[in-house]
This record gives C-alpha cells, structure tokens and sequence, in this order.
C-alpha cells in the first residue's frame, strides 16, 4: 500500500507506508502516464528505491535539486518541455549532469540521438520489469 502526498504542486511523491529511514536510493520519475508512475512505485518499493514522481517537467531543475536523486527516470513524452530538451538541458547543469538518466521511450528510432546526447540508459518500450528493475538499480548504483 501507498501513501499519496503532494511534494509540491504538480508532482506526486509515492511511498511506502512505513518508514523512509534506511532508504538507500532514490528514483526521480518524470512521466506523464500516472499508471507508469505508480508501476515503478509498486515494482521498486521492494528495492527499498524511494520514487519522487512528477507528471510534468515544468521547473523539473528546482524538483530535482530538492529531491537530490541517485538516478532519474525520464520519459520521452513528458511535458511542456519534451524528454529530449530536459535531457540537453540536464547534461548541462553544473550540479544535476552527474545523474544517471535512464531514457524510455516507444520511439527507438531516436535511441542513438538520446544516448549521444547523455542518457546512460535507454529503455525502449514496452519493456519488462525485470528490465526496468536491473537499469534503475544499475543506475542507482546497486547493480554492481
């Protein structure tokens, strides 16, 4: 079960009920789809991976800085700003460029284009969830 608390006004923070001490890892997820976002929650919880989720990208810099993730998730449709621009502008932040991106997208045609320009990770959907489990814990830093 999880608990639905707003971190601020246009994002979602997904937990589990019990406590956050002794999280390890956390996943920000930026992803339109609200069924995507409470998938990653109920398929990382298990991880101990704490998901800061946010439905759009609007002021994603300020989100970020506030919930200092250990990887981010980032979809390729998100809005207003579209994933590939928040990926560029990402990359060349002095304090966010060394997080872990993982790309996901339907698109695998501009698979190459997303790596070039950063993202560590790609995942092309639809992928499975022992896939996105191993990437988010490899780019957390867990999977070594």
């Amino acid at each position: 079960m999880f608990c639905f608390s707003h971190c601020q006004s246009n994002s979602i923070h997904l937990r589990p009920e019990d406590s956050m001490q002794g999280k390890n890892y956390t996943l920000a997820v930026f992803d339109s789809d609200r069924a995507m976002l409470n998938a990653c929650a109920l398929i990382l919880k298990e991880q101990d991976i704490d998901i800061h989720a946010f439905a759009n990208s609007g002021d994603f810099v300020d989100q970020l800085q506030r919930s200092a993730p250990s990887a981010i998730l980032l979809d390729n449709s998100i809005l207003p700003h579209g994933g590939l621009e928040v990926l560029r502008l990402l990359k060349q932040h002095k304090e966010l460029n060394k997080i872990p991106v993982i790309y996901m997208t339907a698109n695998g045609a501009i698979g190459d284009k997303v790596l070039k320009e950063g993202a560590e990770y790609l995942l092309i959907k639809p992928f499975d969830l022992l896939q996105l489990t191993a990437t988010v814990l490899k780019a957390c830093g867990a999977g070594h």
